[in-house]
């Protein structure tokens, strides 16, 4: 295993006019020293999505991690589940980066029969 699971934890998040929102957030740290953090986004969670909410999220998890850390929008919804790393661009504009399942879950550590799970943050 390349990365061992430091953190898992409610990600509050403030959006205006909104208040604060709430994500499950897990975090590792990897082989180079290194975070990433994987938040999630559930089919029945409320208040502002993960995507639409990209720079409220990543200045939570900077000011947690640093600017350093990785983050990566987890989707586990059925028949559909995919993984978008967030990234900068020099201009400071948020894009997304759509990763290879398979990938991310041998470098995290996580797979077998409850990956999805696992991923979610809803097993240990």
């Amino acid at each position: 295993m390349t990365a061992r699971l430091i953190d898992t934890s409610a990600l509050l998040y403030n959006v205006p006019g909104q208040g604060t929102v709430s994500r499950t957030c897990r975090t590792w740290a990897l082989a180079d020293g290194s975070t990433l953090s994987l938040v999630t986004e559930l089919p029945t969670d409320r208040g502002m999505s993960i995507t639409n909410a990209a720079e409220e999220v990543r200045a939570a998890l900077e000011a947690k991690w640093g600017a350093a850390c990785r983050i990566v929008e987890h989707y586990p919804w059925q028949g559909d589940e995919h993984y978008d790393e967030q990234t900068l661009t020099p201009a400071g504009t948020t894009r997304w980066r759509r990763l290879n399942a398979g990938e991310l879950r041998a470098e995290l550590g996580l797979g077998g029969d409850n990956a999805r799970a696992d991923a979610a943050g809803e097993t240990e």
